[in-house]
């Protein structure tokens, strides 16, 4: 039996602000697109895990290089939309840059595309200043 798009994506969100890497990696379509931000040269291109990827084993390497610079401290799900196979989360993140010892507070969207169980895109919407603030080591 497939899992419907509400299952897949209170799926997904629940590993995720639990942190079991390994479950929400099971949500994922062996072809999903995972779209974190565009780099844009000389502003958040210092945030080195964003652009696209294509299979879970891509995305868990983006993922390798986002905790390697960053401790997640709390995600939170604020808010779950869905709509037949799209489903888009609100998460409130509060985290640390290691390198820099700075906090960062962001909400970000997420939106999934879902089929057959399996998220098949991945998107991710958010104002990085924070991300980029902690990383340069200014205080907010």
């Amino acid at each position: 039996m497939t899992r419907t798009t509400r299952e897949t994506a209170t799926g997904w969100f629940s590993a995720l602000t639990s942190g079991d890497a390994d479950r929400a990696l099971s949500y994922l379509a062996d072809d999903i697109e995972w779209v974190n931000y565009t780099p844009v040269p000389g502003y958040n291109d210092r945030m080195p895990w964003i652009g696209t990827c294509h299979g879970p084993s891509a995305v868990l390497d983006s993922l390798k290089v986002f905790l390697g610079m960053v401790e997640v401290g709390t995600e939170e799900l604020v808010e779950l939309i869905i709509e037949g196979d799209r489903a888009m989360g609100v998460i409130r993140e509060k985290s640390v840059v290691k390198e820099t010892g700075q906090t960062f507070e962001i909400e970000f969207i997420q939106s999934l595309t879902v089929r057959d169980g399996k998220i098949v895109h991945w998107k991710s919407y958010t104002d990085p200043s924070q991300i980029l603030r902690a990383i340069d080591g200014r205080a907010a």
